[in-house]
């Protein structure tokens, strides 16, 4: 059966504008406030939105989105029997959801896909998308074909650095129908481990446990590292060459030439050669800082 399949690629953003998107993330977070006092206070939904759109320093489609998000959280909570009411006093940035081409567009150029943010109104956020290479050209790919679809995306702040989480539809994807399935995957998620079996009705196909405290502590030294790197002024963490035999983090730090690694810990000294025993090639594309 052919069935449209939605998948969200997350890439990492440069922007040159950082503190213009970041006002955009907590003005994001007042509309949807705003939206759910007003529903709270009983006014009609209906007049919600119009009166956010002229009140909020945001693209009109853009406030629209986030509302529409907020209308969302409600009816999930009147859906739910009145379970879990969201809060309209939430403090922080919230993410930036957009329509493609109106809130935000993506444009193909030398290989790179370079991106344009209307963060405010009249005053837009751009550069070019950083992220793993299939990933890329998996939204190469939709950008070009007829066959997938661009739609909504969202700019957030994760972990100090800001990125987009992009969704694309493939319009005609081939798919066994679900009621035809003959084998479940189970997975059970552990504070140490990843266990996965496939099952068919009356047998047990195959598991696998998948040890995450490895790549758990290397997501804790990378974050350490990167945080390091901007207390200390370096530019950033530039690139990391994997080969089959070792992983190798390279840096460019232009503040400090002379000193390349004063002020430093010694976890982040070894996490910028560090080795492990990769056998895939990639080039890390995420810029730490």
């Amino acid at each position: 059966m052919e069935k449209s399949l939605t998948k969200t690629l997350v890439f990492q953003l440069q922007p040159k504008k950082e503190r213009l998107l970041s006002d955009a993330y907590h003005e994001a977070r007042w509309v949807y406030n705003q939206a759910i006092q007003l529903a709270k206070d009983g006014v009609d939904w209906d007049d919600i939105s119009p009166r956010l759109e002229d009140e909020a320093d945001l693209v009109k489609n853009t406030t629209q989105r986030i509302i529409a998000k907020a209308f969302d959280a409600l009816q999930q909570f009147y859906d739910r029997d009145d379970y879990n009411m969201p809060s309209h006093e939430k403090t922080g940035p919230y993410p930036l959801r957009m329509n493609f081409t109106e809130g935000y567009t993506l444009t193909l150029k030398d290989s790179e896909i370079h991106y344009r943010i209307s963060a405010k109104p009249y005053n837009p956020v751009d550069g070019t998308l950083r992220g793993a290479p299939d990933t890329l050209e998996l939204l190469k790919q939709a950008l070009e074909s007829d066959e997938w679809r661009v739609g909504t995306a969202e700019a957030m702040a994760r972990n100090g650095n800001h990125e987009l989480h992009v969704n694309v539809t493939h319009l005609k994807a081939t798919v066994q129908d679900k009621h035809d399935a003959q084998t479940v995957v189970g997975v059970d998620i552990n504070e140490d481990c990843i266990a996965l079996a496939a099952l068919h009705e009356d047998d047990i196909i195959d598991s696998v446990v998948i040890d995450t405290r490895k790549s758990s502590k290397s997501a804790t030294d990378t974050s350490r590292c990167g945080n390091e790197c901007r207390t200390r002024g370096r530019q950033r963490l530039t690139a990391c060459s994997r080969t089959r035999k070792n992983d190798t983090f390279t840096t460019n730090f232009t503040k400090y030439p002379d000193e390349p690694w004063s002020g430093f810990s010694t976890s982040s000294r070894r996490l910028l050669c560090l080795k492990t025993s990769s056998t895939c090639e990639t080039r890390l594309t995420t810029a730490l800082g």
